[in-house]
């Protein structure tokens, strides 16, 4: 039972290897974690999210308002698309054509015009204090 009572060489040994391989787990955190700070692991990209605020008494009848005049800017914008691919000829058209499907497949008159109000809000405007 040597292992219970190891001899100073040995002791020294196994210190030094504990030691060496604490040492050397600690460096390699170190340096992954300046690498990750320095250069990032996951992207450097933001999402921005907007979100509509009204006011507390908007009604049933403005919302479907507004869901409407989006949905007609959103046909707008098809609309427009499509004149367009109906002016082109041979692989312009095919080409174009492939990629409008694209674009409405993927929801994008949705991602451009997620909303439009059927009536301008009126601005808030911050009024000076009175002066005493």
């Amino acid at each position: 039972m040597s292992f219970l009572n190891p001899s100073a060489a040995d002791a020294r040994r196994r210190r030094l290897i504990v030691g060496g391989s604490a040492l050397l787990i600690t460096t390699i955190g170190m340096v992954a974690f300046a690498l990750e700070s320095r250069w990032g692991y996951s992207g450097k990209t933001l999402n921005v999210i907007y979100m509509q605020n009204w006011e507390g008494d908007r009604s049933r009848a403005d919302a479907l308002r507004d869901q409407q005049a989006t949905v007609a800017a959103q046909e707008v914008k098809k609309a427009q698309s499509r004149a367009y691919i109906a002016t082109l000829t041979g692989k312009a058209k095919i080409d174009a054509q492939a990629q409008y499907d694209a674009y409405v497949t993927g929801g994008g008159a949705q991602k451009e015009i997620p909303y439009v109000a059927a009536v301008e809000p009126t601005p808030v405007v911050a009024s000076e204090p009175p002066v005493e």
